[in-house]
């Protein structure tokens, strides 16, 4: 895989030397790396972050009960969860704020989703429903997963991102980023949570490589060289600038795998006589393709990344969900000619990060323990 800066440590015990007017054999002092992540005071560092993590699937609870429980019972409003709004950039905090409203209106509304059709856009005043078992807003967007995907970036990202900017001296500090992005001091990606999980899946697992692998040696290099002194200081700089990218590049290849996904879905769909099993393969579709917009939209708005707002501007374009517009996802349910603009996402992503072809096969695949 890429990274924004390839980082100069790849075994543990690596030693680094340097010449002196005296002396040019003299070396400077060895940074131990261990191969696995060592923290003892683990749970008690990362309160916070398991505040956030714990809210965020709290709230993703409450909405997957409004989709089951749509069109049959009252939905009650959902609340925002404090510590979570609080980390989530203001801006996307904004708009999951709108979105939770309008979630809990389509769970109530009286009609199923009612695809408007080639050509047309939602009847003025209508609210969204279910299309087989997933929960569209009007305009074909599954607001769930705005909000929990989207998080992804906005909170979690913008979180880890706070404590990199602040106090580095302690390397319990690494501990955070550790739970942040969704996994503990094991790495056991069977039980990974959030973010972690698309960077796991984005894996391989049998040969223990890639982007979940990456964040590992990243965030064990990043404490080892907190823990050994401010000589190490451009080490630790260097791995963590190292994380952010897998993680950035991991957030990426996983709306890569969306759009794929999306087209495949659809395909499958299409060729469905009319009737519920058409309406649940659609849905499914749907809840793929919002998922793509979800982790891209996320990352709007985050400083320290290489992908550009513009850029991810242009992915929703051609997503049809243009931040600020009436997205217009429901034409996807009807004009196959838009499949062309997934595969724009898809070459323009590889473009952005240099993914290989080879590379950009392998994020079509589920890798999952």
């Amino acid at each position: 895989m890429k990274s924004k800066i390839v980082l100069s440590l790849f075994v543990a015990g690596a030693l680094f030397t340097s010449c002196s007017s005296d002396d040019e054999s003299s070396s400077s002092p060895t940074l131990n790396i261990p191969t696995e992540y060592i923290s003892v005071d683990f749970d008690a560092n990362v309160v916070a972050e398991n505040t956030v993590i714990n809210e965020l699937s709290t709230v993703t609870s409450a909405l997957n009960a409004a989709e089951s429980n749509a069109q049959s019972l009252t939905v009650d409003l959902i609340a925002y969860p404090t510590t979570l709004s609080a980390v989530t950039l203001p801006n996307y905090r904004t708009l999951v704020t709108e979105w939770l409203v309008q979630l809990v209106n389509s769970a109530n509304s009286v009609d199923r989703f009612q695809n408007p059709g080639f050509g047309n856009m939602p009847v003025m005043g209508q609210e969204g429903g279910l299309l087989g078992t997933r929960l569209l807003d009007e305009y074909g967007l599954e607001l769930e997963q705005m909000v929990e995907k989207g998080s992804f970036g906005s909170a979690l990202y913008n979180h880890a991102l706070t404590v990199i900017n602040g106090d580095l001296t302690d390397a319990g500090v690494i501990d955070k980023l550790v739970e942040i992005h969704g996994t503990d001091i094991t790495f056991n990606p069977s039980s990974t949570t959030s973010a972690a999980t698309y960077s796991r899946r984005r894996s391989n697992l049998l040969a223990e490589t890639g982007f979940f692998f990456d964040i590992k040696n990243n965030l064990i290099t990043a404490k080892a060289a907190i823990e050994a002194g401010s000589e190490f200081n451009a080490i630790r700089d260097e791995a963590l600038s190292d994380f952010l990218m897998n993680w950035e590049m991991s957030n990426f290849a996983t709306v890569i795998y969306y759009c794929n996904a999306t087209k495949d879905l659809l395909t499958a769909a299409f060729a469905l006589a009319d009737g519920p099993d058409k309406d649940v393969a659609l849905g499914n579709a749907m809840h793929a393709y919002a998922e793509g917009v979800a982790f891209a939209h996320g990352f709007k708005g985050l400083s320290d990344k290489m992908i550009t707002d513009t850029q991810i501007d242009s992915v929703l374009a051609n997503f049809l969900a243009v931040e600020g517009l009436n997205p217009e996802s429901h034409r996807f349910l009807n004009e196959v000619a838009l499949f062309s603009n997934l595969d724009t996402v898809i070459g323009d992503l590889q473009n952005i990060y240099g993914f290989t072809d080879a590379e950009i096969t392998s994020f079509y695949v589920n890798n999952n323990p």
